[in-house]
């Protein structure tokens, strides 16, 4: 049995047509019907029924369409897994809280990739609270915030930090729903609909921590959506729903183009860190090797 049999028979089922699929697989009508045939010998089942014209695929064959489809992204997962293998090449895993997995992550991988071409990789993004059990469990590396409130504590492990830098929580709306008033003050004086981050989490306790009690004694917000994804936020917000604090770093481009108007002089911000860790214990080379250039890039 050949694999493109079974890649002839899913391109067939999704064109309908013995002369479309035969033009996708490049080959021609005839060698495309023989293939088909093979597969039904291989089967023992017919799956096209020949005594019509055009052809049409039986029920049997396209009962066979999910099963086939799992079957060959399997087996070519399969072939890719054992390459990279053969190659001894690691799957470097990172645990990244979800903002972070957007706005700081894509870019160090870039630079990763650009000194170390061969490692793979695997993105793991969780809630901020739930980075450090999936980094103790699974993880080489984690990419997270800290405030000054709340600190991984790792004093009994053995894992090495790395401060990649700052991130500013900051209150954005979008230009639209600015242009629904007179002016920004009229604006604020209105009951404001405010999209906020899940009480009890990490960002909306660095918020409660630092501008919001301000915020709430001289403004009235009304909470109309909470969320504990950032780019859900976000996408509200660039809808003209709302007010909602944003992590600088996944808002710059909307703010530079206008989308987006920060009203942090009115409301402040919140300071976090951004961290990188890396366990020791993980016994992996390319872990070591990624962590070792990022800390070569931050210093």
């Amino acid at each position: 049995m050949d694999i493109k049999w079974l890649e002839d028979l899913l391109v067939l089922l999704e064109e309908k047509s013995f002369t479309r699929a035969a033009l996708r697989r490049h080959v021609t009508q005839p060698a495309f019907s023989r293939r088909i045939r093979l597969l039904e010998e291989w089967l023992g089942v017919d799956i096209i029924d020949r005594s019509t014209k055009p052809v049409r695929v039986l029920p049997t064959g396209a009962s066979l369409e999910e099963g086939i489809r799992d079957l060959v992204n399997r087996l070519y997962s399969l072939r890719s897994n054992l390459q990279a293998s053969a190659l001894n090449h690691d799957r470097v895993s990172f645990v990244v809280q979800h903002t972070l997995a957007i706005s700081i992550f894509p870019n160090l991988i870039k630079h990763i990739k650009e000194a170390i071409p061969d490692t793979a990789y695997r993105l793991n993004p969780q809630n901020n609270d739930d980075c450090e059990s999936v980094f103790l469990k699974e993880a080489h590396l984690m990419l997270a915030y800290e405030s000054a409130l709340r600190r991984f504590d790792f004093s009994n492990f053995a894992i090495d930090r790395l401060q990649l830098g700052i991130e500013t929580l900051i209150p954005v709306v979008s230009t639209n729903f600015l242009k629904r008033f007179d002016s920004e003050q009229s604006m604020l004086s209105t009951r404001l609909p405010t999209l906020m981050y899940q009480q009890g989490g990490f960002l909306s306790e660095a918020l409660t921590n630092t501008c919001l009690p301000e915020v709430l004694r001289d403004y009235q917000l009304d909470v109309i959506c909470d969320s504990a994804f950032s780019a859900s936020l976000k996408e509200m917000a660039l809808a003209d729903m709302g007010l909602a604090w944003l992590a600088r770093g996944i808002v710059s481009k909307e703010l530079e183009n206008g989308q987006l108007t920060s009203l942090e002089h009115k409301f402040g911000s919140a300071h976090l860190d951004i961290v990188l860790l890396y366990r020791e214990d993980s016994r992996s080379l390319q872990a070591r090797q990624v962590f070792e250039l990022i800390k070569e890039l931050v210093e």
